[in-house]
């Protein structure tokens, strides 16, 4: 009997259909096809400083706003090899990392960065531009 080739590591593994599961990746047989399992970890509720801007519950939010991440609980899926676009292996770290930005997690804003701490050339939410004294050019 040929011995068939398996993964096992921590990978962001995308779908057909622009899905993407990221976590523990092993490869099960059932019988004669293998799929991938992922297991993507819990992540508790929690605060997050935002390092890029992102629009949270409708307002644009600059980089440096405090919010709360809401839990994630965590999750096993079984994914047909034929349906995978790109398995993309690396380190926990990376993995989680990637969880927290590209999965979709209901946000809180609970500070929003002072004025003056908007990088110098980045337009505010009304079109305005700021030196980097915070003073509108």
């Amino acid at each position: 009997m040929d011995q068939q080739a398996k993964f096992e590591g921590w990978a962001i593994v995308e779908i057909m259909g622009h899905n993407k599961e990221i976590g523990y990746v092993t490869t099960e047989y059932f019988g004669g096809p293998g799929l991938f399992r992922v297991d993507q970890p819990e992540l508790l509720e929690r605060e997050y400083t935002l390092d890029r801007p992102e629009y949270v519950e409708g307002e644009y939010c600059p980089a440096g706003t405090v919010v709360k991440r809401g839990a994630l609980p965590a999750k096993t899926s079984l994914v047909g090899p034929s349906s995978i676009f790109r398995i993309t292996p690396c380190d926990e770290q990376t993995a989680r990392r990637a969880i927290e930005r590209m999965l979709p997690v209901p946000m809180t804003i609970l500070s929003l960065p002072e004025r003056g701490m908007i990088p110098a050339g980045v337009a505010d939410e009304d079109g305005s531009d700021f030196d980097a004294d915070g003073e509108e050019v």
